[in-house]
């Protein structure tokens, strides 16, 4: 938490900063690879679990999508594939919002 908060703290400075029309090319340059990398990261992350959600869902002949449909209703057990899966499938879901959120170009 405390690292969270630091960084909160100085992006609020930057704010700040440029809200009193500071301009800085260096700032804008590192800001942009920051968004390159995270984005990077966020969608290899989805790559990766993506192959693990496709096994599940080979394996028990069914898509993500109506395995949540049923795991939600409760029409599934709780057996530790289905939780992992569920785990996977929330992950994903997670990583996307995050790409939509740094993916925007005017916030």
């Amino acid at each position: 938490m405390q690292l969270q908060e630091n960084t909160l703290t100085k992006i609020k400075r930057f704010e700040s900063l440029f809200q009193q029309g500071h301009k800085s090319v260096l700032i804008d340059s590192t800001l942009n690879k920051l968004l390159d990398i995270e984005l990077f990261e966020l969608k290899k992350n989805i790559r990766e679990i993506t192959l693990k959600i496709r096994q599940f869902e080979k394996q028990y002949g069914i898509s993500s999508r109506k395995f949540l449909e049923k795991f939600d209703s409760g029409e599934l057990g709780d057996t530790a594939d289905f939780v992992e899966w569920f785990a996977y499938a929330d992950m994903k879901a997670e990583f996307a919002r995050k790409i939509d959120i740094l993916s925007q170009r005017d916030i």
